[in-house]
């Protein structure tokens, strides 16, 4: 069962707290952004391998929650989240070093596992600290605390690599991991270590697995965050390169676009909790981020070739990702009780394989202009919408029933 730590819910300070931790996987891919056509041309990569970059990561950062998730709900949050951390800070030293690109991918595969512990704690922390009634708006002011990191970290990482180079980036990374490993050893609330699910009832890891993929709950969120986040990746590994080589920008001015994305998703997180109260957040996400691609994809067909008709769609995107993800993942938590830590892995390693993989497969199709970049957008987000409809928000009832049982279980 959930985990609290405190009688009453914490406040404002854990969740800046918890965002701090859950922000080091961001930071891994948005700094990094603005610089992949330096490390292409540093390491002699074509632009797929360059892109390797960032899905060696999401791989990583994917595989690594379905390790760290159960991990949580069986010894503890506090001893697998500071291991992440420690071992996100010697990947990022070990990229900021690496002479080939083979080696610089293999740093990155650790730094991704570090960070997944980070990611799946601070998901679950927010359903062990505050009741089910506030979660979906709780996810949604981590999420958007989250996201002013990344928000400035394309400004920053394209200045930072116009300075200093691409390594330079991965040495903040590193410092970024070590305070983030102080502040969770020191501030943050994560529990004491005692298991959280029981051996008794015989749940094996495979057991939890079947349970939660019959669960419909569990299903439509994560596949919704999955199409949502799989449109978004495609959109971030290639607008470096549109952006350099078809608009002429420079690494600093890209992550100036960047940043306009990032700040329409900060803004859809702050309309989850308003909508939630009276609608459906995760269906008006995933609805709005099939709009920005299906006007993506009539501008380029259009032969729209403006810069403003390549980031206004993408900022619509932007948008329905916020409202997306923290909707969406209160449900895969509370999906099934007591296996809150597995049900947030499970999802989170859909979501990152996912980005991965659709990220991966465009790359082939390079040179991608915004007309392919819409073609593959498109079907991810029209996922997204699909399973946000056949989706059922649990009635008020429900919830306030589910409390009463967490709280009669503590």
């Amino acid at each position: 069962m959930p985990l609290s730590t405190a009688k009453a819910a914490p406040g404002g300070g854990t969740i800046l707290l918890l965002a701090a931790v859950a922000a080091l996987g961001s930071l891994a891919t948005q700094l990094l952004v603005p610089a992949l056509p330096q490390v292409a041309r540093d390491l002699h990569a074509g632009v797929p391998d360059a892109q390797l970059v960032i899905g060696v990561f999401l791989i990583g950062l994917g595989a690594g929650q379905l390790l760290m998730g159960p991990l949580t709900d069986r010894i503890g949050r506090r001893p697998v989240l500071l291991a992440g951390l420690a071992l996100y800070c010697l990947g990022s030293l070990a990229a900021a070093i690496a002479p080939v690109l083979s080696l610089l991918l293999l740093a990155r595969a650790a730094q991704a596992l570090g960070a997944s512990a980070g990611v799946v704690t601070a998901r679950v922390l927010v359903s062990d600290l505050y009741p089910p009634e506030q979660a979906a708006a709780k996810q949604a002011t981590l999420m958007g605390v989250v996201l002013v990191s990344p928000a400035l970290a394309p400004v920053i990482g394209g200045a930072l690599t116009e300075w200093l180079g691409w390594r330079a980036v991965f040495g903040l990374l590193a410092l970024a991991g070590a305070a983030g490993a102080l502040l969770a050893a020191t501030r943050l609330p994560v529990g004491p270590s005692r298991p959280i699910v029981q051996d008794r009832k015989g749940k094996s890891l495979p057991r939890a697995y079947r349970l939660l993929c019959a669960n419909r709950q569990f299903c439509a969120g994560t596949l919704a965050i999955a199409g949502n986040s799989a449109a978004l990746y495609m959109f971030l590994g290639t607008a470096p390169f549109l952006l350099e080589h078809g608009h002429g920008l420079s690494p600093r001015e890209t992550g100036l676009c960047m940043l306009l994305i990032a700040g329409a998703s900060i803004g859809g997180t702050f309309m989850v909790g308003r909508i939630e109260r009276s609608g459906n957040a995760l269906l008006t996400g995933t609805a709005t981020s099939m709009a920005g691609s299906l006007v993506l994809l009539a501008l380029a067909a259009l032969h729209f070739g403006g810069l403003a008709a390549f980031i206004g769609p993408m900022m619509l995107l932007g948008l329905g990702a916020g409202m997306t993800g923290p909707s969406g993942i209160t449900r895969v938590i509370r999906s099934q009780p007591g296996m809150e830590g597995t049900a947030a892995s499970l999802a989170g390693a859909t979501q990152m394989l996912a980005s991965a993989l659709c990220a991966w497969l465009l790359g082939h199709f390079a040179p991608v202009d915004a007309l392919k970049l819409a073609l593959g957008i498109v079907p991810a987000a029209g996922l997204a919408v699909l399973a946000a409809t056949l989706s059922r928000k649990p009635p008020a009832r429900t919830m306030q029933g589910l409390a009463r049982a967490e709280s009669r279980g503590k």
